[in-house]
């Protein structure tokens, strides 16, 4: 009986990588056929409270505000940061979504000065804003809307790998004169 383990891992290994190959100039397209969660009109079914920290980057942002809002703008409810970068909103019931939250520090309302988080999951409770969170927000607009699928086509697009190592901390210098040769 002859062993075929190497030529079946070859194969295996030649076609991972040929189904890699392909268009990665398009990142976004890598989500278009995931489907949403539902395809119906998503609300928060009953009140509930959302949590989390807001920062900015250089510092926690302590003294402002929260607003969630709907995707017009319209605000639906508001909290005050006082003296904690914690802060806890109550969302009522029957509100649908996507919704935003937006913070702003004391002094700094306007639109441009925000900082935000978009939701379009009403299971998850707790959400801190930040400006990668803001970056990922606008992002996902800009795709089509706040939706799951352009969330996470934002999420990835935001996140970046450097297309190599161009850094000398793996050298180690030539292994054959180094310490007497190999070892």
């Amino acid at each position: 009986m002859k062993k075929r383990f190497p030529e079946t891992a070859l194969f295996i290994l030649a076609v991972a990588f040929l189904a890699g190959c392909g268009e990665a100039d398009k990142p976004a397209e890598m989500f278009q056929g995931l489907p949403q969660k539902f395809e119906k009109e998503l609300k928060f079914e009953k009140e509930q409270a959302l949590r989390g920290t807001v920062n900015d980057e250089k510092e926690p942002v302590t003294e402002g505000k929260v607003v969630a809002t709907d995707e017009k703008g319209k605000t639906i409810v508001e909290t005050s940061l006082a003296g904690s970068n914690r802060f806890s909103i109550v969302i009522p019931a029957g509100t649908a979504l996507p919704i935003l939250l937006k913070a702003y520090r004391a002094g700094e309302e306007s639109q441009a000065d925000s900082l935000m988080v978009a939701i379009v999951d009403s299971t998850e409770t707790q959400y801190n804003i930040n400006p990668k969170t803001t970056a990922i927000a606008e992002k996902a607009k800009s795709l089509g809307g706040y939706t799951r699928k352009n969330l996470m086509a934002a999420a990835m697009m935001s996140s970046t790998v450097p297309d190599e190592d161009k850094t000398t901390s793996g050298f180690r210098g030539d292994p054959t004169k180094r310490y007497g040769g190999w070892h």
